[in-house]
């Protein structure tokens, strides 16, 4: 498969449902998958399938499911590109979280056939996809990945890990979406990776009218996973979110609420 790719949804399919980041909560990915199943859905997740939840092998093996029925696919995210290093033998700093996801499939009594399954899911999936005039992406986008079937290393890591500035009062660089500027008119953006809100989905748009949807809602804080419906045609449709209450995952409905205007009350 080529790094970008410009998805036509199966016959079958009504529309799609985009997933935000996993984190290995398979019961909220469970959720999300019967909504597309009912509403006859192609899912895109945005990656990060693994790391930080408490059953990294089903999240694994719900994605492997959906590609081997053609019924979804996900996008090249950072924490998967970490795993899928490592299994391939490249020298890796192993943190907590991605020895916790290792362990966790090595322990899984398909674990031999996960790992297998996921490295030769991740070597052909896309870092970008778009349907119509919505663009999907782990971390950030710049207009050139859409210009070539395999972006140059520098798009590579744009695609993974977004951007970033460094900061005088906090280890961790601060996030920054200079790169917003550059989307076109008409055209959204949907990452994952950044969770700026546990409890709605923030979008921002630039002068052009361009947007761009922040669909991590925190599962990998043990949080919400966030669902975005677009249409055959890649339209906004309506947004949900997955999420326990008292022990049982439902799905609501989940309003876009404008980051400029949360960020004034703040």
């Amino acid at each position: 498969m080529a790094d970008q790719l410009s998805l036509e949804p199966p016959g079958w399919a009504e529309g799609v449902l985009v997933v935000g980041d996993l984190h290995g909560h398979p019961d909220l990915f469970r959720a999300l998958i019967a909504l597309a199943e009912e509403e006859n859905r192609f899912i895109v997740s945005l990656g990060d399938l693994v790391d930080r939840g408490t059953d990294n092998a089903g999240t694994v093996r719900q994605m492997l499911a959906l590609l081997r029925a053609g019924r979804g696919l996900f996008i090249r995210g950072n924490h998967d590109d970490k795993l899928f290093r490592t299994l391939k033998g490249n020298p890796t700093i192993v943190d907590s979280d991605l020895a916790v996801t290792i362990e966790q499939l090595d322990a899984a009594a398909d674990g031999t056939a996960l790992k297998k399954g996921f490295f030769d899911a991740y070597r052909a999936a896309p870092y970008l996809v778009r349907v119509g005039d919505t663009i999907m992406v782990h971390g950030g986008f710049a207009p050139a990945m859409l210009k070539s079937k395999s972006l140059p290393k520098k798009l590579e890591a744009l695609a993974l890990y977004g951007e970033a500035s460094p900061s005088e009062t906090r280890k961790k660089p601060i996030r920054t979406y200079r790169w917003l500027d550059s989307v076109p008119k008409q055209t959204t953006v949907v990452i994952g990776h950044h969770p700026i809100s546990d409890d709605t989905i923030l979008v921002r748009e630039n002068e052009v009218g361009g947007q761009l949807i922040h669909l991590d809602c925190g599962a990998g804080k043990g949080r919400g996973l966030a669902g975005l419906r677009l249409s055959r045609q890649g339209g906004l449709q309506e947004a949900c979110r997955a999420s326990r209450r008292d022990g049982v995952v439902v799905v609501e409905a989940t309003a876009l609420t404008s980051y400029s205007a949360v960020a004034a009350n703040e």
